[in-house]
């Protein structure tokens, strides 16, 4: 896959005017985190809801290989999916998911917040966000032991409350280092579970598979009724077929790259910390960890390309990563 360098290059310096803008102010490089973290887990909540459609794509597939009538009681089971109450822990996933791109949105909000109302709204936002990791962790992990202990808890929630009448920067900076450094234990527990629950889940096999059984039926549909058809409707058809083919041999692609993205955000959030320890607010270890997590927001888009324009078969390489196979 060719890129153009110019993008490329325009793409870094925009990146790098954005980070350093950021770093001007005490709370830039938290509202930069912030901003880079609830981008690239929007991305990961379309890998889990795309896990539910081809939930359904699959039962409705297996109902279409079958000759014979259905009913509005028939679709009953798809309506359990659709409404996320079929599998609990898929649920808590996507939730846990959902609330650490709240929580990064949040930190983002406070960081930059121009008035009291929007630093109260941003607040009760960072608190709920922390109560939905905790609660969703319980669930996938099957445990009754929270997060972070009722002290460490008290703690965060205190800080939480004092922000919302910080109109001061410099006084949220200090909030948010608090808040920051107290919930990273959390943020690298809930973003552990999630990487491990999008393997343990057999994501990667079962999304597979069910998009073979998919893309079977569309097969055996093709087969039967090739002779019937011309030239210019055999090939759209085939290509609608490649299309989804392409898609099930980038499965596990897509996985990789939603733990790449989990990753980086803990790796920064903890590189965050661990900076914010020493009082430093600005650092180009924070700027490099937030330029990782841009960059695996960017692979998505890139990965996205290449599942539309690879002709042979999206593969995972050990060395150059996710790549089109040659």
């Amino acid at each position: 896959m060719k890129f153009n360098i110019v993008i490329v290059m325009a793409s870094i310096f925009i990146t790098s005017i954005f980070l350093t803008g950021c770093a001007s102010t005490p709370t830039g490089q938290i509202e930069a985190f912030g901003v880079a973290a609830a981008d690239v887990t929007s991305k990961i909540d379309i890998v889990i809801n795309d896990y539910n459609q081809i939930n359904i794509d699959n039962k409705l597939a297996k109902m279409a290989q079958r000759n014979k009538k259905y009913t509005t009681s028939d679709l009953d089971p798809l309506r359990k999916i659709l409404i996320r109450d079929a599998d609990k822990k898929n649920f808590a996933l996507y939730k846990a998911n959902k609330a650490l791109g709240i929580y990064a949105n949040s930190l983002a909000e406070l960081a930059a917040a121009g008035s009291r109302e929007k630093i109260a709204m941003a607040s009760v936002k960072l608190s709920t966000s922390l109560k939905s990791m905790n609660k969703n962790y319980k669930i996938i992990k099957e445990t009754s032991e929270d997060l972070l202990s009722d002290e460490k808890s008290a703690e965060i929630s205190r800080v939480i409350a004092e922000v919302s009448s910080f109109y001061s920067e410099n006084k949220r900076a200090k909030a948010l280092k608090k808040i920051i450094i107290s919930s990273d234990t959390q943020i690298q527990s809930i973003g552990k579970v999630i990487n491990e629950q999008l393997l343990k889940n057999a994501l990667e096999s079962r999304v597979y598979s069910m998009r073979g059984t998919v893309l079977a039926g569309y097969f055996d549909d093709y087969n039967k009724t090739t002779e019937k058809k011309s030239f210019a409707s055999r090939k759209k058809s085939l290509d609608f077929i490649y299309r989804h083919y392409v898609e099930m041999e980038s499965t596990g692609a897509t996985i990789l790259q939603a733990q790449k993205a989990i990753t980086s955000v803990m790796k920064a959030h903890s590189i965050l910390k661990t900076e914010l320890e020493k009082d430093l607010f600005s650092s180009k270890r924070i700027f490099k960890s937030i330029g990782e997590i841009i960059t695996v927001h960017k692979g998505y888009d890139d990965l996205e390309e290449l599942m539309v324009n690879c002709e042979t078969e999206v593969i995972v390489d050990d060395k150059k990563g996710i790549i089109c196979k040659g």
